[in-house]
């Protein structure tokens, strides 16, 4: 019940994220909008990507499960619950990735040197997370 619990939680909070994501840029404009406008849309584009990634974690972890069955012991539970922590950090960092592209995109500066770049900045940070947490 708890796993079902946090996946709808997840829905929710993407269609209400998607739908003030809608309003702000319905009813603003960016140079109306201010810093804070524009702040407010990457924190929701950020939002944004952080549940459509965790629900991606939920459906690989499902159907992981489903093929890989184990039984249910501390050990594993323990492993599990590391697991899961890990993935919930790699997931906030990939979330980054689309405000990377739309921030350097938006002065003009998204080269192939710049993907490049936020590439290899993402996969040191995965690394980090792999091999400390």
């Amino acid at each position: 019940m708890k796993r079902h619990f946090s996946v709808l939680a997840l829905l929710f909070g993407l269609v209400i994220m998607s739908l003030a994501l809608l309003g702000l840029l319905n009813l603003t404009n960016p140079s109306s909008a201010g810093l804070l406008g524009i702040l407010a849309i990457f924190i929701i584009i950020y939002g944004i990507s952080f549940v459509v990634l965790m629900l991606l974690i939920r459906f690989f972890e499902i159907i992981f499960r489903v093929l890989r069955p184990q039984r249910k012991t501390v050990v594993n539970q323990e492993r599990t619950q590391a697991t899961r922590k890990r993935l919930v950090l790699i997931a906030a960092v990939l979330a980054f990735v689309p405000i990377f592209f739309i921030s350097l995109n938006s002065i003009g500066q998204l080269s192939f040197r710049d993907v490049l770049l936020i590439v290899v900045i993402e996969a040191l940070t995965i690394f980090y997370i792999v091999r400390r947490v």
